[in-house]
């Protein structure tokens, strides 16, 4: 992500659906994703296969990276400047480092409850200087190392106050250096700043505007707005920098190009098709991860269904003297 200055405000004149890749046969249960120069690495989990499927933009399968005998239940997947792919491992409770073609490159990490310790690690994210941090879910804390493991800080202990988790999940980290945390069963995302100091809590528990039901991941645009996977509600809810909603995605999705080749190659799945719901196969089931690149490209890892939803943004971004001050009692009307 570019380090450059959030807007002042935005228009917003859209968030239309942009495409969809994968499918049931190749990105079975999707859990994170990255992105190389040209291709798309998916980290999947149970199901047809535990490893990372590799995609390129036209939804073709370019095969498999990783796979048992390096992880056994992964969680987290991060690609580097260079395309290597780190991965955590729930099971081992450690980070596996291989090449952009698969080659085994480290191993670091161990179980347990001390500094520098892991218990069901999950999500990583990069810092502005490339340190990971990573999720240590059943530890209730977030920590920081470096690429090759050597432990640099701890963010938080179990309870529910402002800066405590419990079991949080997705994390990310914005341009300025802001760590995000998807607090999962406290149903709600904590921003910190650079230092590890606690900064705000978003959202509560339930299924109104603004609540979660376990959410899962959280990412922020270069706009500064927010997105949060809200699992148990199947939906995705986008916030902006001021904490205030905006939206809620329900999924969109169109077939994906592999999904359209293999459903007409299959006269059964095209009856069944033909006789579903439709609305049904377009929602979203699980949403387990969001990200979002420098384009405003919003990719939506729909668990449930095997497959990534993307939309894209469409906004012009405003300065302080093109908009109007703050009202009081603001009524929304066009002209």
């Amino acid at each position: 992500m570019t380090t450059t200055s959030i807007p002042y405000d935005l228009l917003r004149s859209g968030f239309p659906y942009y495409m969809t890749l994968g499918q049931r046969r190749v990105t079975t249960a999707p859990v994170d994703i990255g992105f190389g120069k040209e291709n798309i690495y998916v980290l999947t989990k149970g199901g047809l296969g535990t490893q990372i499927r590799v995609l390129n933009w036209e939804d073709e399968n370019l095969g498999v990276r990783g796979g048992t005998d390096l992880f056994q239940w992964p969680a987290g997947l991060l690609v580097d400047e260079e395309e290597n792919l780190y991965v955590s491992d729930e099971a081992k409770d450690c980070l596996v480092i291989m090449n952009k073609d698969g080659e085994h490159i480290q191993t670091w990490g161990e179980s347990g409850s001390d500094e520098g310790q892991l218990n069901r690690p999950s999500s990583l994210a990069f810092d502005l200087e490339g340190n990971i941090f990573i999720s240590d879910t059943m530890n209730h804390r977030i920590q920081k190392f470096t690429r090759d493991g050597k432990f640099l800080q701890s963010i938080g202990e179990m309870g529910t106050g402002d800066g405590q988790f419990d079991m949080p999940w997705g994390i990310s980290v914005d341009q300025l250096g802001n760590l995000y945390v998807a607090d999962w069963r406290n149903d709600r995302v904590q921003k910190f700043d650079e230092s590890g100091n606690f900064v705000f809590s978003l959202g509560s528990s339930g299924s109104e505007k603004g609540q979660f039901k376990r959410p899962t991941a959280v990412t922020v645009d270069n706009h500064g707005d927010i997105y949060v996977s809200d699992a148990e509600n199947d939906r995705v809810q986008l916030f902006n920098k001021d904490l205030k909603y905006i939206q809620s995605f329900h999924g969109n999705a169109t077939l994906s190009p592999s999904g359209q080749q293999y459903i007409l190659a299959n006269a059964v799945t095209l009856r069944l098709r033909s006789m579903a719901d439709f609305e049904k196969t377009q929602r979203l089931d699980a949403p387990m991860m969001v990200k979002v690149d420098d384009e405003f490209r919003l990719f939506i890892l729909d668990y449930g269904n095997h497959r990534i939803q993307i939309y894209k943004k469409d906004a012009v971004e405003l300065s302080k003297e093109q908009i109007a001050p703050e009202m009081r009692n603001p009524i929304l009307f066009t002209t």
